[in-house]
């Protein structure tokens, strides 16, 4: 992945952001609304935590009415951020290191975009590295290269390195332990 491609350049700029005190079906009824696959969650300019198509899933799988209930009830606390000059191979590692697949960009401490796992896979295909001589060849100009192992996980959504594939998925070493 070149590093001269940074967050910025292939962040969501426009992305949801909710209270902490708003409801879940309203947020799930934004989100879906806007095709978005994660609010963060926002005192202020402060980012608390997140509210992830997961976060929604398992209000709907426990006994709790999803009408009683608010965003602070289900939400993931905490949001992993880097800053959106940071390049996205640096972003890509912060992703696998921290198991998460969304990223809050910042710019001096205040939100300004986000960026996913799947942003950083079309990212990673579209921009063609530099061929210095020094890394790895080509896949292009050697069919017997071995493929990159790191992409998104099919069982868990994640993105990591050294997938394998398990009865027709690629999936990461977490998944196959389990």
């Amino acid at each position: 992945m070149s590093s001269a491609v940074t967050v910025r350049d292939v962040m969501t700029r426009e992305f949801v952001g909710v209270s902490e005190s708003d409801g879940v079906v309203e947020t799930v009824e934004l989100l879906l609304e806007e095709g978005a696959e994660c609010a963060i969650v926002l005192r202020g300019r402060d980012a608390l935590g997140m509210l992830s198509e997961r976060d929604a899933l398992s209000l709907v799988a426990s006994d709790t009415d999803p009408a009683a209930t608010t965003v602070a009830d289900v939400m993931s606390d905490g949001v992993v951020q880097v800053s959106s000059g940071e390049s996205l191979a640096a972003a890509a590692g912060t992703m696998e290191r921290e198991g998460v697949r969304w990223l809050l960009a910042i710019e001096e401490e205040d939100p300004v975009g986000v960026v996913t796992a799947h942003d950083v896979v079309v990212a990673s295909t579209l921009v063609p590295e530099a061929d210095t001589g020094t890394g790895p060849a080509s896949t292009a100009t050697d069919p017997e290269a071995e493929y990159d192992t790191q992409g998104i996980c099919e069982a868990c959504g994640a993105l990591a390195r050294d997938l394998v594939s398990v009865n027709g998925q690629l999936v990461c070493p977490n998944c196959r332990e389990t």
